[in-house]
């Protein structure tokens, strides 16, 4: 194919045009030119010269280097294509309505039942580059925070490309040493697998699952997930930590934020990507005190007594949960009532497991009057009010198999 070039300016083409244009407006050639005129023409003249040579381009804004990056971020650039942001804050300090370390935290539920304290923990958030998780998503930015010689550190690990990932998780290996355990907010189901499979992928072992891992989704879902609208951790920020975040970057457009960086060097949002994971990790920081302090008195946060008590018989067994319901029975609704009956069932104690059945029996709760019924008929024999509470099971559902077999089997018995 024929190669095709721009045609360059001619002199007398532009001369000619002007004498058209000249004519136009009614100038005869050599009559003077007003001033007005010579503009005019000789804005023509630049503009067909501009067009001649060709529109530049404005020149393109150099990309910033990662020193520059680092700098802008507040943090130091410790590895080619790594940039830490590290912090120290004293235990006085507070996170909304809690301090960073409360002197009244102790060994409890909350952190697994393990002896673990939020001085032996890690505190571990990602920022990354999707959600869907698999060996394409990686880790960009990773948060870490614990508490060292009276303080808390905080140490956010940023990604500046690709080819840093190995020595970011190598200064992660560094920065767990000692720790006991690992706390995340959602991060059994999301962070660990992802990390697990970056260090797959890097040919090293994962440090991460050597720790017992305390994943403070779940104990917020038990004692809240019938109580708030969902349980993120924002939400759990504003209802049990007193914190409102101001003008915070949503970690959705965290992906597309380093995306801006790493393929066109737009800089803009990163600083907001590393505030809101530093916001997480103190929420972190602080929600397993707070989880304690609703645990130990849940009427005063509105949590789920019944969800606690699940909590004490997955980590501490049924006996806890038992203890657990009996001394917050007055603020146990109907689901929590028959849990504790159940175990009072179970342990033989009739006279409470009766006073709980008869109590939402009255209320109409078909639980407790089917309770009932297999009680009468089987531990006091008395068939008749038994009879009795079948036939109000049966008012309400005369086909159930099970209610029919045992009006049938009652009517017998007292034939």
């Amino acid at each position: 194919m024929g190669s095709t070039s721009r045609r360059e300016p001619n002199v007398n083409d532009t001369r000619a045009r002007l004498g058209a244009l000249r004519r136009q407006s009614g100038i005869a050639a050599g009559e003077a030119v007003t001033a007005g005129e010579r503009e005019t023409i000789d804005a023509l003249r630049s503009r067909l010269q501009r067009v001649g040579t060709g529109r530049r381009r404005a020149p393109r804004r150099r990309r910033i280097g990662d020193g520059t990056l680092a700098t802008r971020l507040g943090g130091d650039l410790i590895h080619d294509g790594v940039i830490l942001i590290r912090e120290r804050l004293p235990m006085g300090a507070a996170h909304g309505d809690s301090p960073l370390s409360d002197p009244a935290s102790r060994p409890g539920l909350v952190l697994g039942g393990a002896g673990a304290t939020p001085r032996d923990c890690v505190f571990m958030d990602t920022e990354t580059t999707g959600l869907a998780g698999g060996t394409g998503t990686l880790a960009f930015l990773l948060g870490m925070a614990r508490f060292r010689d009276g303080q808390l550190e905080v140490a956010q690990f940023f990604l500046t490309g690709f080819q840093g990932e190995a020595a970011m998780l190598d200064a992660a290996r560094d920065f767990l040493c000692g720790a006991d355990a690992l706390v995340t907010f959602n991060g059994r189901s999301f962070d660990a697998p992802l990390l697990a499979a970056r260090y797959r992928l890097a040919g090293t072992r994962d440090p991460f699952a050597e720790l017992p891992h305390v994943d403070l989704l779940a104990p917020t879902r038990r004692a809240f997930k019938t109580r708030w609208p969902d349980c993120r951790l924002q939400t759990a920020e504003r209802r049990l930590l007193g914190v409102a975040r101001v003008d915070d970057l949503p970690g959705a457009e965290a992906p597309r934020a380093w995306f801006d960086w790493v393929r066109h060097g737009r800089d803009g949002a990163l600083a907001g990507v590393c505030s809101h994971n530093r916001l997480d990790l103190l929420s972190l920081v602080v929600l397993p005190a707070a989880l304690q302090r609703s645990h130990d008195d849940p009427a005063a946060t509105g949590a789920d007594a019944h969800g606690w008590a699940k909590n004490h018989n997955r980590v501490l067994g049924e006996e806890s949960a038992f203890d657990y319901l009996q001394r917050h029975r007055d603020t146990l609704e109907t689901d929590g009532l028959l849990e504790l009956a159940r175990l009072a069932r179970r342990r033989r104690e009739w006279p409470l497991a009766v006073a709980i059945w008869e109590q939402l029996a009255g209320e109409g709760e078909p639980a407790a009057i089917e309770h009932l019924a297999k009680y009468l008929e089987h531990e006091k024999k008395d068939f008749r009010q038994a009879l009795e509470a079948t036939a109000r099971l049966l008012a309400r559902a005369p086909d159930d198999r099970h209610h029919l077999r045992r009006d049938a089997r009652l009517r017998g018995r007292l034939a």
